[in-house]
């Protein structure tokens, strides 16, 4: 049976947990794996929705035999008809749980993960979307743009030192600018920098998330630069550098 106290307080809260099997391991670049799994009775029904997250139970074999640790992934590719969805990973320099167990995924390797949707989506008059963040972000971007409608205009911001970035996904939606803004100082200054230069945009979203520094460095951008209040925007941190968050 996995141990985390975590998954206690789920099962009280009745948050159930769904078996996965690992179908295919597909690299875009030596640092970005996608995971595609196999559960049909999970996606079969599912609604989805821009970022729709889930909780990946992943071994963590530094806290004892059987301990599990939850890291929380936005679902991309996800096919009902097929019975899968997939889950990408930036595969971090420092070791993790999550990244650990990613770099040796294989096909028939069967994992737990849970649900806990919140839904996200436009406000009511949202004319243009500015979607930013680092490269953690880029599958919740891509769900954004497959579901933004074709008459509101989207721009992605993404900060990144990565080389090989043409190899990642991204998905192809008709008049959509995507800038890539190359780190220069503290993590996140550059892409705040970019995104206040933006131009006024009546009904304008935005959407920031990746890194606490860079996400801490756009959020006052966004409020401030850009006079956008709460309901016409959102941010949130994923990780943290240097530290093992996945």
């Amino acid at each position: 049976m996995p141990r985390n106290w975590q998954r206690g307080v789920m099962r009280v809260m009745r948050i159930p947990n769904h078996p996965v099997t690992v179908t295919a391991v597909h690299d875009f670049t030596p640092w970005y794996r996608r995971v595609t799994f196999s559960a049909p009775d999970l996606v079969k029904d599912l609604d989805v929705f821009p970022t729709l997250w889930l909780r990946l139970w992943v071994p963590h074999p530094a806290k004892g035999d059987g301990y599990v640790s939850q890291r929380g992934y936005t679902l991309v590719d996800v096919r009902p008809d097929a019975g899968t969805f997939a889950l990408d990973f930036v595969l971090h320099d420092v070791s993790g749980p999550a990244g650990d167990w990613a770099r040796q995924a294989h096909p028939g390797e069967e994992l737990e993960v849970a649900l806990t949707p919140a839904h996200i989506g436009l406000p009511e008059g949202t004319a243009s979307v500015l979607l930013a963040g680092d490269v953690t972000a880029l599958p919740a971007i891509n769900t954004w743009l497959e579901a933004i409608p074709p008459e509101v205009e989207a721009a992605v911001w993404v900060e990144d030192d990565h080389e090989g970035r043409d190899g990642l996904p991204r998905t192809d939606r008709a008049g959509t600018a995507w800038t890539w803004v190359e780190r220069e100082g503290p993590r996140g200054a550059a892409l705040a920098e970019a995104v206040a230069a933006t131009a006024p945009a009546p009904g304008r979203y935005a959407w920031a998330a990746g890194e606490k520094s860079l996400v801490q460095a756009v959020r006052p951008v966004l409020r401030d630069r850009l006079g956008l209040d709460r309901a016409h925007q959102f941010t949130q941190f994923y990780w943290i550098e240097g530290r093992s968050t996945g």
